[in-house]
């Protein structure tokens, strides 16, 4: 009977964290470049209350392994600003930040008073030769990164990618970091670059709403064992006290 009310209250510990999740991806779908997050679960063998032991099997707690990033691909929607940038495909744009490299699909970019491309919290985009530096004026960029200002070659956007799975976690501001620092950025291949275009958040809102709705019934459903259970355990108590 124990064991019962254990193995339904942890059952409810993930489904407080598929929520939290769910809840986040949704305040972020207008969030540019935004990749959504979904929680994992494995069972484990309940090695602090050595159940085990008494029931002779393995312990039927869920637990949420950990929190993975989708990294597909969001819809890019035209803005005809010349900084906005999108990657129609495989890659990251890299950015200088003050805590070092990192890396990131949100393209909205714009200039700083040195006519530098910057993230909108001032971080540097990173070309093939360095931070890309402009002059005043006009400038393009080619669908292989190629930067051009007034016909001459300025620099070529620094797209990288990483071997699968991305050694990648969310440093905020739209900014992903390595997980294993010794990793090292290639140079992206398969991908064309927009001008005039940014990539939408990649959380569908349908989908994710259906999700809370599930772990809501799974949650009250879990609340409803419990409840069952403690009365269950309530009358035996009762009824053996009375032997």
């Amino acid at each position: 009977m124990i064991r019962g009310l254990y193995i339904s209250a942890s059952g409810l510990l993930p489904k407080d964290m598929e929520q939290e999740v769910a809840a986040n991806n949704l305040a972020n779908i207008n969030t540019i470049g935004y990749k959504k997050d979904a929680v994992h679960f494995k069972r484990l063998l309940d090695e602090r209350l050595s159940l085990d032991s008494f029931h002779g099997g393995e312990s039927d707690r869920a637990n949420a392994e950990e929190t993975l990033i989708n990294f597909s691909q969001g819809q890019l929607q035209p803005t005809d600003v010349k900084t906005d940038l999108a990657i129609d495909g495989d890659g990251f744009f890299a950015i200088q930040t003050p805590d070092g490299l990192r890396f990131t699909r949100d393209g909205n970019f714009t200039l700083n008073q040195e006519n530098q491309l910057t993230t909108k919290s001032g971080d540097l985009v990173m070309g093939e030769s360095g931070p890309i530096q402009l002059f005043k004026g006009d400038f393009e960029v080619k669908k292989n990164g190629d930067v051009f200002q007034n016909g001459t070659l300025i620099d070529r956007l620094s797209v990288v990618t990483f071997p699968k799975p991305l050694p990648l976690k969310k440093a905020g501001e739209g900014l992903f970091e390595l997980t294993i620092p010794t990793i090292r950025p290639e140079e992206s291949e398969n991908f064309t670059i927009q001008q005039g275009f940014l990539e939408d958040s990649n959380v569908n809102a349908v989908s994710e709403m259906v999700k809370m709705i599930t772990i809501d019934k799974g949650f009250q459903a879990g609340q409803k064992a419990i409840q069952a259970q403690n009365e269950t355990l309530g009358k035996v108590i009762n009824q053996t006290a009375r032997y």
